[in-house]
Formats: C-alpha cells, structure tokens, sequence
C-alpha cells in the first residue's frame, strides 16, 4: 500500500474530481449529511469554515483543504466490499492521527492531526488502464472544536502511517514497492528507446502513455524539455531516480538512445594499385574505398499524437504539428495553480479537438474552473492557427484557480 498528502486551496474542484459528479462510489463520509451531492458536501465544509472565520482572521487559512489519497495494490484488496473499504479507511485515519514524526526521525513531537473528528468524505476510484482501486479524501482543516489540523510534513507522516499498517498486515512496504516501480519503468523506458528509429520526445512520451503512464514534461522558454516525471498508480518518480548514471535525464536520454543504435561502421576495400604506370587500371565499384548505405530514418508524422482518458477510456488523437506548436508557444501557467505546462496544453489540445467536457474537467483536476460557456467551438471562416492561439488562451483561463471567498455565517 503507498498513500500521499497535502493541503490545497481548490477543495471544490477536488470535490468534484473525487466524486466525479457524485459517480464515484462513496466509501464514507464523516461528521457530513449522508447521501448530499458533492457540492452539498463542500457547502457543510464552507459553513463550517465560516464558524470559525473570526479566529483565524490575523492569519487566514490559504489551503482549507487536505487531499489524501490511498492505494493498496490489486493482491491487497482483492474481494474487498465497500464495508472493507470503509474499515480500511476507518484503519487509515486512525493510524495517521497517531503520527508525531517523519519516517527519517528528522522531525519528532509534530501536532497530531484530528481527521477523525473533522469533516472528510472517502471516494473508490479504479485506475482506468490498470484498474487498480485507490481512495481520495477531501478533508476539512478546520475540525468541529475549530482547531486547525496541523499539514506540516503531512506527505511524510502519511508514508508512515502507510508504513505501520503495511507491517500489521503483512503488506508491501511502500520503499520496497517504489523500488519495484522504479525497476518496471526503467525496463520499459530503455525497450522504448530500442523501438524507437529516432528519437524525438514526442514519440517517447507517447508510447509511455501507450504503456498506462501519465507523463509531465518540463520545458522552458525556448520549449526545450528540461526535465520530466513518470506516474505509475498515485507515484510520480523523476528521470534523475530512473536507470543508473541519470542515463535517462534529458540532458543524456538521447546519448542513451544512440548507445542503444550502434550506426554500422563503414567497411574500406583496399584499392589494387596499377602495374603499369602507363596504363592505369580503371577503378572498379569493387576497389573504390565505400561505405555501408545506412537506411534513412523514417521520418516522424506531421501530425502530433496524444493519448487522452475520455469518459473512463483511452483514446489516440492527433492534431497537426504547426498547430501544436501554436497552442504550445501561447501556453502561460496561471499563477499559484497545481497545473504544469505539459496539464494546460493537454486542455487547450481537447479544446482544439472540441473535447470541451474533458477539457473542463481535466482543468478541474488541476484546482481550475468555469466553463467555456455557450457556442464554443470554432468561428465560420476562422483560421487554424488562430483558433488554436483562442483555444490556448481559454486554456490559460480554465487552468486559473478560481477565487475562493467565504461568506459571513449567519
């Protein structure tokens, strides 16, 4: 089992990706009106919240949200009913409460958390490509005695409380699980570059995604990617932690892929020199020095190819290559959002593919919002590189976090 943490600021489009619109199945809600949908939920949070605003008006709380999410593998929960699933929470919660220092000892007598006595729902999801079943948790910072529930170092006190129930169960450690991980990706990594007759990083990230990985890569100004990170299940793992020697980081991935298409060297046929000066001997195609004819590399399709999760199932599109550069050169990440610029491209692709429900909700996964409103879609007579350069500023816009304000409790 592995488990994450942290606090947000966007716990109503967390709300949302969680219950998926209320079509997730809901494991448990704690110190919440049973059966409300999930806005219904989010509003007993904010009221809440708003009991106790006065107390925390020198210092207001940013991030009124912990997301925590819970992933024990397939041979863990095999056979589980929601019942398992809402002990199993129950279990976690519990154990997490209990932890007053990080699993490397650096940081001890740390304020507990109350979750148990705070706000939260639990919803069941299914990874789409490996149906591995995994919980998300949307929790209230503030618990029901107004106390503040305590985030600080809440990503690593979540691996241990992972950690203790793992032992008592017999489980995997995460550790041991993360290294397996590791193994599996960098195996499937060097197989893709061996595959692969040139290398480019959008062939590369493609048949990652082909694989069930999600992908984020790092690019700066000039669009040169500088860095990137795999995730498998709920981890993310760097390319400076995959193979060995960083072999599979961006400043040495395409060294490593010319290591793995040795070029044939060239073959030199030595030239019979002429008996008779006065008469030389014609160079045959035989004698000449020659070199081996290395076949042409294909060259890569016009068109750039991207796999999307639409409506529970993965699809392949594409979308010309000069386009893509468009929407990728007119792309600016909203200040303080969870969205990289690899996430607000994707959106502003399926707005560009008139995928507008995914779009929206992708860009709420990220802590966006809004809608593109009525009649989007492209103009009568427009051009396709500006309906790109449009489709990329509304992207812009969706990834934006919405502003969050609370209302005076009555």
């Amino acid at each position: 089992m592995v488990a994450t943490a942290r606090p947000i600021e966007h716990g109503q489009a967390m709300t949302n990706y969680a219950t998926k619109d209320f079509r997730a199945d809901i494991v448990k809600v704690n110190l919440l009106t049973e059966d409300l949908p999930p806005m219904g939920m989010w509003d007993e949070m904010v009221l809440h919240m708003n009991r106790f605003k006065q107390k925390f008006a020198r210092k207001p709380i940013d991030k009124t949200s912990i997301r925590i999410e819970v992933s024990p593998s397939m041979n863990e929960s095999d056979g589980w009913t929601l019942d398992d699933w809402r002990r199993f929470t129950d279990d976690f919660v519990n154990e997490l409460d209990q932890v007053t220092k990080t699993p490397d000892g650096k940081h001890k007598n740390l304020a507990r958390t109350n979750i148990k006595n705070s706000q939260y729902f639990a919803a069941l999801h299914y990874d789409a490509k490996s149906g591995i079943p995994h919980l998300h948790l949307v929790v209230n910072r503030i618990d029901k005695d107004g106390n503040i529930n305590d985030c600080h170092f809440i990503g690593e006190r979540t691996v241990a409380a992972a950690h203790a129930i793992n032992q008592r169960h017999g489980w995997k450690d995460p550790m041991e699980i993360r290294e397996e991980h590791l193994r599996q990706i960098t195996d499937d990594c060097y197989d893709i570059l061996r595959q692969m007759p040139v290398f480019s990083w959008q062939s590369y990230e493609t048949h990652l995604r082909q694989r069930g990985y999600k992908v984020k890569l790092q690019r700066d100004k000039e669009n040169a990617v500088r860095g990137y990170s795999i995730k498998m299940g709920n981890s993310s793992y760097k390319s400076s932690e995959l193979g060995t020697g960083r072999k599979l980081m961006p400043s040495q991935i395409e060294t490593t892929w010319r290591s793995l298409h040795p070029a044939q060297k060239p073959t030199a046929v030595q030239v019979q020199k002429p008996t008779d000066s006065k008469k030389p001997i014609a160079k045959s195609m035989s004698t000449v020095r020659t070199s081996s004819p290395q076949a042409k590399p294909t060259a890569p399709s016009t068109d750039y190819k991207q796999v999307f999760l639409i409506d529970g199932e993965q699809k392949l599109l594409s979308i010309p290559e000069r386009v893509y550069k468009e929407l990728d050169s007119n792309i600016v990440v909203p200040d303080n959002s969870d969205a990289t610029h690899e996430d607000v491209l994707k959106v502003a692709m399926l707005l560009f593919l008139n995928y507008v429900d995914a779009a929206t909700a992708m860009s709420e996964s990220y802590g966006g919002g809004g809608g593109t409103g009525t009649g989007w879609g492209k103009d009568k007579d427009e051009d396709e590189l500006e309906r790109a350069r449009r489709c990329a500023m509304k992207a812009n816009w969706l990834c934006k976090p919405m502003a969050r304000k609370w209302k005076r409790g009555k």
